[in-house]
C-alpha cells in the first residue's frame, strides 16, 4: 500500500528521520536561551489563556504554547521553527500524503512536558472548507520515551461520524466527552508509535487523537505540532468558512497566525470567548459576528 492509501485508509502515517538534527538543535538552542526563562505570558494550547512559564520539578514547562511560528517578540526562535514547519522535508511528504502540490500552515504548538491533551478531532476547531483536508504533523525534538506519555492516534477513525451531527447544538464538553466513551470503548486501537528525534506523524483532521498519560514526570516530551490544509482549499472548521483571514509568506509558504501577542486587549477577547465557548447558542453569535 503506498503512502497515500495509508493514511486515507489508517487516518494517519509515520515518516522516520524526516527533519534534520542541524534544524532541531538550533530550535531547541533558541528555545532554552530565550523561550524557557521567559516571564512573557505566552498563549496556551492547554489552558486558552496567557500565562507565564510554569516549570515542573525537573525544569520543563508545564503548558503548551501556540502559535509559535509568528512570535513579535522572539522573531529568531519563530523564524527557527518555520524553517523546519515550511521546510522542503515537510512539503515533500504532505504532498505524498495528500497529493495536493502546495501548502497553507495554519496553526502550531510546542510541547516541552506532557499536556495529556484528551482526545479529539481537530475538525471542530479548524478544518478546510468543505470538510475533511487538513493535514496535522505532530513532530518528535527528541526521543520520545513512553513514560513521558506518547502521542497516540485511533486508526480508522478519519471514517466515524463527527459526533455532533445528531445534535447540532451540542456544546464543546458534551462532544469531546462523547469522544472520550469512544476512546475507552475501543482502547486496544490506540496507537501510540515509538517517535524518535525528527519522526513525523500526520493524521488527517477527522482522526480522533490525544495524549497517553505521564507516568514519569522526569522525562520531557518535547516536541512541535503543525496543522496544514492544501491551498486549494478554503480555511474554516465544522462550522463556518473563515474567510477574513490573511496570510503572510515564508519562502514561498503562506501561513497564517490565529492568536496574536500579548496585549491587554487581546488577553480581554481570549476571556470572552473561552466564556461563551461551551455555550452553543452564544458560541454560534459570536462565530457570526467574526470577521465582520
Amino acid at each position: 500500500m503506498d503512502t497515500q492509501s495509508y493514511y486515507e485508509e489508517n487516518g494517519y502515517v509515520v515518516f522516520r528521520n524526516l527533519i534534520p538534527q542541524q534544524l532541531i538543535e538550533k530550535l531547541l538552542d533558541l528555545y532554552l536561551q530565550k523561550i524557557l526563562p521567559s516571564t512573557y505570558p505566552f498563549f496556551r494550547q492547554s489552558t486558552s489563556q496567557y500565562e507565564v512559564n510554569q516549570l515542573n520539578e525537573f525544569g520543563y514547562v508545564k503548558q503548551s504554547f501556540l502559535d509559535i511560528h509568528d512570535y513579535e517578540k522572539y522573531p529568531e526562535f519563530s523564524d527557527t521553527a518555520k524553517e523546519i514547519y515550511c521546510s522542503d522535508q515537510i512539503q515533500d511528504a504532505l504532498k505524498q500524503v495528500t497529493g495536493s502540490d502546495s501548502f497553507n500552515l495554519m496553526q502550531t504548538m510546542l510541547f516541552d512536558a506532557n499536556t495529556e491533551t484528551q482526545p479529539h478531532q481537530d475538525w471542530w476547531y479548524l478544518d478546510t472548507v468543505p470538510n475533511g483536508h487538513l493535514i496535522a504533523a505532530w513532530i518528535a525534538l527528541e526521543d520520545i520515551d513512553e513514560r513521558a506519555g506518547r502521542f497516540y492516534v485511533l486508526p480508522k477513525s478519519n471514517k466515524n461520524p463527527d459526533f455532533h451531527s445528531d445534535k447540532p447544538t451540542l456544546s464543546h464538553s458534551e462532544w469531546l466527552n462523547r469522544i472520550k466513551e469512544y476512546v475507552d470503548a475501543h482502547q486496544q486501537d490506540i496507537k501510540a508509535p515509538d517517535l524518535k528525534k525528527g519522526d513525523v506523524l500526520f493524521w488527517n483532521s477527522k482522526t480522533i487523537h490525544g495524549a497517553l498519560p505521564t507516568i514519569d514526570t522526569h522525562f520531557s516530551r518535547k516536541s512541535l505540532t503543525a496543522h496544514y490544509i492544501p491551498s486549494g482549499y478554503q480555511f474554516g472548521n465544522l462550522f463556518k468558512t473563515k474567510d477574513y483571514i490573511s496570510y503572510k509568506t515564508y519562502k514561498g509558504v503562506n501561513f497564517y497566525r490565529n492568536q496574536p501577542d500579548y496585549s491587554l486587549g487581546n488577553q480581554l477577547k481570549s476571556s470572552i470567548k473561552n466564556t461563551v465557548y461551551d455555550n452553543p447558542l452564544l458560541l454560534k453569535a459570536m462565530r457570526q459576528f467574526q470577521g465582520k
